[in-house]
């Protein structure tokens, strides 16, 4: 292996591994604690549970991003065999009976933590914290979204409706610092993966694309697709519920404008309500333009309600079939209207197309956050369960942004001294590497386990 081989080491393993040991060092939990983990197939979390390792008990990965990377479950699968449930879908781990049997055979008598985005075990979770044989072991739940938490307005169950009944804890990070800086970035992962379908399906990019734009919810990641499509010059029409939000939306000069005429005038819709909400009105369908191209922030069950309308007969797949990445439907009233894929049949987010899922790195502390909830919920011992929502203290958090800045964040000046007479005296380095290791590599070492672009 070349020098430069073995300085471009794995930025993000070393992250975890750090963030891992920092967390170890700070949080008392069993030296045996497992992890049942419901994540999403992408590229980077696989250096997080390989920096899990023998902690993992199952990975169960969301069909969401599954199908999309397919590739990314095959590697997940090669690195922890019999760890991969694949083929265990929602509606399995709802039913008490079979969730309850899964976890006896994954965990096999060890302390665990189930660890989760979006509630997949929230409507078995009463009857796993009675189980005489989990319940001793079980230290809690750990739910990563809103919807997870609230359950989604088409009637599925999230942690809030059952936490009045456990007598386990039940912890949140869907409004932490750290979730708050994430879905900042997935906004950009978005506009990213979108402009991807639009190159190949319509042979141009999505700026290019000539019509009116529109961005229906402006919470975090509403807002990060404002930021996005203003950077390419793109102006879209906005609409939230909040008239608070709207406000003050009207006052940073956006194009804010009723529910009605968004939907109207919309040639390409972006959608981040986190809510069924078309599936609840389907008469708002017929408000739609003409055509429309509707761009999901989550999947299509839980934004906008795709699934269920289909299932209602309120869409239809349109004769004219798919064409690449964009669906084609009809409305039960004859209006012709169109459907960012995502790879699956019935909507995702764009970015579940994308490895890396988001290509920022704040996506790795909100990894992290799951690790240091777990370790958290470990070390409560015999601490009665609040009944309620809880969420990560912000001690922890501080924890794993420490590190992330250390790997991310901090740019350092150094001297180079006078050996490189040919080039600027000093030179702004990332602080992911440590000052001594950069002196090594300066002068002519090898360096262990430092990580430095070149």
């Amino acid at each position: 292996m070349s020098v430069k081989e073995k300085v471009l080491l794995s930025k993000r393993e070393q992250f975890y591994t750090n963030s891992l040991n920092a967390l170890r060092q700070s949080i008392d939990a069993p030296d045996d604690l497992k992890f049942v983990m419901v994540q999403h197939a992408f590229e980077p979390v696989i250096d997080l549970y390989n920096a899990l390792d023998d902690h993992i008990a199952a990975i169960i990965p969301k069909a969401s991003s599954s199908r999309s990377n397919p590739e990314v479950v095959q590697r997940m699968k090669e690195k922890f065999p019999n760890r991969v449930f694949d083929n265990i879908s929602r509606k399995e781990l709802q039913n008490s009976d079979f969730a309850i049997q899964f976890l006896r055979e994954v965990t096999q008598g060890h302390p665990f933590v189930i660890v989760e985005y979006g509630a997949y075990f929230a409507p078995a979770a009463h009857a796993i914290s009675n189980d005489p044989l989990l319940a001793p072991k079980l230290k809690g739940f750990i739910e990563g979204t809103e919807n997870g938490v609230k359950g989604s307005d088409d009637g599925a169950v999230g942690y809030e409706q059952v936490v009045g009944s456990l007598d386990h804890w039940v912890v949140s990070k869907s409004r932490s610092r750290i979730k708050g800086i994430m879905d900042m970035e997935i906004g950009p992962a978005i506009l990213y993966a979108t402009d991807r379908i639009f190159r190949d399906t319509f042979g141009l990019s999505l700026k290019h694309f000539q019509g009116t734009y529109g961005v229906i919810g402006a919470g975090p990641i509403g807002k990060s697709i404002l930021r996005g499509l203003r950077s390419d010059n793109i102006k879209p029409l906005v609409y939230d519920r909040d008239l608070a939000v709207m406000a003050g939306l009207c006052q940073l000069g956006e194009r804010t404008t009723r529910q009605d005429q968004i939907l109207a005038n919309s040639d390409v819709l972006f959608l981040n309500t986190g809510s069924s909400f078309l599936s609840r009105e389907p008469e708002l369908l017929n408000k739609l333009k003409d055509n429309v191209i509707l761009v999901l922030s989550t999947s299509g069950d839980v934004e906008g309600g795709i699934p269920q309308l289909i299932e209602k007969n309120c869409l239809v797949k349109s004769p004219l079939g798919d064409d690449g990445n964009i669906a084609s439907f009809i409305t039960s009233s004859g209006k012709p209207i169109r459907l960012a894929l995502g790879n699956d049949s019935v909507g995702q987010a764009p970015n579940t197309m994308l490895a890396e899922g988001s290509v920022s790195p704040a996506n790795l502390m909100s990894d992290m956050e799951f690790v240091g909830a777990a370790r958290y919920l470990g070390g409560m011992n015999n601490v009665p369960a609040t009944k309620k929502i809880e969420h990560l203290p912000e001690y922890i958090e501080n924890i794993i942004l420490n590190e992330w800045m250390k790997f991310f964040g901090y740019r350092e000046t150094l001297p180079l001294g006078n050996r490189f007479s040919d080039i600027s005296a000093q030179t702004t380095l990332n602080d992911s590497v440590p000052t001594t290791a950069i002196r090594e590599l300066l002068n002519g070492e090898t360096p262990e386990h430092v990580n430095l672009v070149l």
